[in-house]
């Protein structure tokens, strides 16, 4: 419906003044209005995905806080700190956990309390790791199967079931040669027998 009347107004999207013909123009062209439209959208989208995680957040906080036992990433949550400090945590003794699987790990939540409420905390001091031999006193893993004539597989099990050492220097795995000729003997005895 069409009317005589000019109206002097302002853009609600970029601002400018124009001439509208009706008192209800908000716009002042079609690509404004438009514009706006999408631009309403795309907040509305917006406000609605901020909602939706401060809800997950409040959620799993929640949940965290109220369990008993607690996973590691669960605990690392809470804390605030990584996944590898949690566990650098257990290695030195300041929480207890209890490895249940190999990929599950649980730490009771009082224990994660009473650490922090613990005024002072002594770091144990870390034993100097012993230096490797030097590679001439030691068989590489391929001198070893040749000297002994053992598959790779049989070596390994044979250092793994006796607890002789091995030393890596770059790529490279080592046994001492007189561990290896020791513990040998003994074995070729027990076959031979």
């Amino acid at each position: 419906m069409s009317s005589n009347i000019k109206v002097k107004r302002i853009c609600e999207f970029c601002g400018n003044s124009f001439m509208a013909r009706t008192t209800v123009t908000r716009f002042c062209s079609h690509i404004c209005n438009s514009r706006y439209g999408k631009r309403k959208v795309r907040e509305l989208k917006i406000q609605a995905s901020e909602k939706q995680v401060v809800a997950t957040v409040a959620a799993t906080a929640k949940d965290v806080v109220a369990a008993e036992f607690l996973t590691v990433s669960e605990a690392a949550r809470l804390l605030n700190i990584s996944i590898r400090s949690i566990y650098n945590i257990i290695q030195t003794g300041r929480i207890k956990a209890v490895r249940l699987t190999p990929r599950k790990t649980l730490i009771k939540r009082v224990d994660i309390d009473l650490m922090l409420v613990l005024s002072e905390y002594q770091v144990p001091v870390l034993k100097a790791r012993k230096k490797n031999p030097h590679p001439k006193y030691c068989y590489s893993m391929t001198e070893a199967q040749e000297v002994l004539n053992f598959s790779e597989k049989a070596l390994w099990d044979l250092l793994k079931r006796n607890n002789i050492p091995k030393y890596r220097d770059g790529k490279f795995s080592y046994v001492l040669k007189s561990d290896l000729s020791g513990k040998c003997n003994c074995l070729l005895i027990r076959i031979l027998i």
